[in-house]
């Protein structure tokens, strides 16, 4: 599962590990998880559009936005 290191524009500027794959991500920061999706299918989204591309889109989006985890 690739791994690719971001860090947040805005806030405080903290830096997240994202482990992608088709059809899941895994946000952590300093060790501690801060936002699983591990099934793409059960939000609704068919596997083919789940693409590794789009999960680490999603990811990025999701910190930048803090959606379902704290900064």
């Amino acid at each position: 599962m690739p791994i690719y290191e971001y860090t947040r524009r805005t806030g405080k500027r903290l830096t997240y590990t994202i482990e992608y794959d088709q059809g899941e991500y895994f946000i952590q920061r300093d060790g501690l998880m801060k936002k699983a999706f591990p099934d793409a299918m059960a939000t609704g989204m068919a596997p083919h559009e789940a693409t590794a591309d789009l999960m680490l889109r999603m990811a990025i989006a999701d910190i930048e936005a803090l959606n379902g985890m704290d900064e």
